[in-house]
């Protein structure tokens, strides 16, 4: 599965992934790093005894930076932070992303381990081992739980495998989420009001579509693109707490669930009755979104990542809409994720890092986060947008207004949960497998990874 992580910038990067669902997948093999690395220890880092979050303006202090980050974001956010602070300066190390993948859980576990790292997949193993810092002590002298959204995605038990609880080990720079986005110019001219608040309102548009001779919803499912979709209709229908339960991996958990089936269903539904295409399943979903910029189809469910593309296809008929929920004064729930940035435990300036952390989610890094393609933590501090990507912060700030934002159920689940989940939504989609089969698929691999 790939997907572009950074919206609005054009470019097509395998680290797409990491944003879009499949974070996992590819990642399992760098799970026994830290233990077989030098400098590892036996039990999790934490900050220890009063921290302060005075930075010295007297002393010379220099961070090294580990990151993957090709956009102009974490370089802004460094430059912009020195100009503040000017007796910091910043050693960045960037490497590309699959050598980051390959490398960092070794990066991290050396003498020389950088101060700051842009938290992936699999570097959760290196907490067990005590190479990352446990920042929770500074998040509650920072207040971090009301300036950033998504903090649960960055939490976790000692094991390193229980996601949603536990201590705090960073914060993200930049966050992507997801929606619906229509043409405009379609639904005009097929009499659609848009936007509509729930999900059967939207099914009933697609019924219309459909009967107007339109493919209604675009996807593509070849390399797993139905769990967007699905991800969101999680949301609607299961108990928030329900859902990220199962998602972050807590032992007991399932999505054997009556909402569940009901979310399930509804996808299926959608295939059986020629709202998505029969042929869903050989269509990549880079290749769904590029079809419906050329102006296939009505509506497309799918991330702000896919805004670029989007909004030079449709030009002014490019439009968007938060997800329908289950009723029409449900809050806002919905799938994403973020670039996260943690704290080695080996650094001599945590608390200087801890003040970089805390500015990327202030006032003045929004601009900066957002100019480089993806949503602000400070989402009201974000610089007013018109056309698309106006409709895309107005849904942004509702998500963070309504605290709505939740994990894509492959992402911590297992390790294997991306292959697995793009295999049963194959098999449902491509009626292999009924409803009950396919959340017994999924449930399986769960049940396997957390004995």
């Amino acid at each position: 599965m790939s997907q572009h992580p950074y919206p609005w910038t054009g470019r097509d990067l395998s680290r797409r992934t990491l944003l879009s669902g499949f974070a996992v997948t590819g990642v399992a093999a760098l799970a026994g790093c830290a233990a077989l690395t030098p400098g590892a220890s036996s039990t999790p880092a934490a900050a220890t005894g009063p921290v302060t979050t005075a930075l010295p303006a007297d002393k010379k202090i220099m961070l090294k930076v580990a990151d993957a980050d090709d956009t102009s974001m974490t370089p802004a956010l460094l430059e912009a932070f020195q100009k503040k602070h000017p007796n910091v300066t910043f050693e960045r190390q960037y490497t590309g992303w699959d050598d980051y993948l390959k490398s960092i859980n070794l990066t991290m576990s050396a003498t020389t381990a950088p101060d700051i790292a842009q938290f992936t997949p699999g570097m959760q193993n290196l907490i067990p081992g005590g190479l990352l810092l446990d920042v929770s002590a500074y998040g509650k002298a920072y207040g971090w739980p009301d300036k950033f959204p998504g903090l649960d995605q960055i939490t976790f038990e000692p094991d390193g495998k229980t996601v949603g609880t536990g201590a705090l080990y960073g914060v993200p720079g930049g966050l992507s989420f997801e929606g619906v986005y229509y043409n405009k110019a379609k639904a005009a001219e097929l009499g659609l009001t848009v936007p509509v608040k729930t999900v059967e309102e939207l099914e009933a548009l697609f019924v219309k579509a459909k009967a107007a001779g339109e493919l209604a919803l675009v996807v593509g499912n070849l390399d797993g693109g139905l769990n967007h979709p699905f991800n969101q209709l999680l949301s609607v229908y299961l108990k928030p707490e329900d859902r990220t339960a199962w998602a972050f991996g807590h032992k007991g958990a399932t999505i054997v669930l009556p909402e569940a089936k009901t979310a399930a269903a509804t996808l299926k539904r959608w295939v059986d009755e020629g709202y998505i295409s029969p042929d869903v399943n050989g269509i990549s979903d880079e290749d769904a979104t590029a079809g419906f910029a050329k102006g296939k189809g009505v509506f497309r469910i799918s991330g702000n990542w896919a805004a670029a593309a989007v909004a030079k296809g449709l030009g002014d008929d490019a439009g968007y809409f938060s997800m329908p929920q289950a009723t029409a004064d449900s809050k806002i729930r919905t799938t994403g994720a973020g670039v996260y940035y943690c704290v080695s435990s080996k650094s001599a300036n945590a608390a200087a890092a801890a003040a970089f952390l805390d500015f990327v989610g202030s006032e003045e890094a929004a601009k900066i986060t957002a100019d480089a393609g993806f949503m602000a933590p400070k989402a009201d501090a974000m610089p007013a947008k018109t056309g698309l990507l106006g409709a895309l912060q107005e849904g942004w700030q509702a998500t963070v207004r309504d605290k709505g934002l939740q994990p894509f159920i492959q992402n911590a689940s297992t390790p294997t949960m991306g292959d697995t989940l793009k295999t049963q939504l194959q098999l449902l989609a491509g009626g292999k497998a009924t409803v009950d089969e396919f959340l017994a698929g999924i449930q399986a691999d769960f049940d396997n990874y957390h004995k």
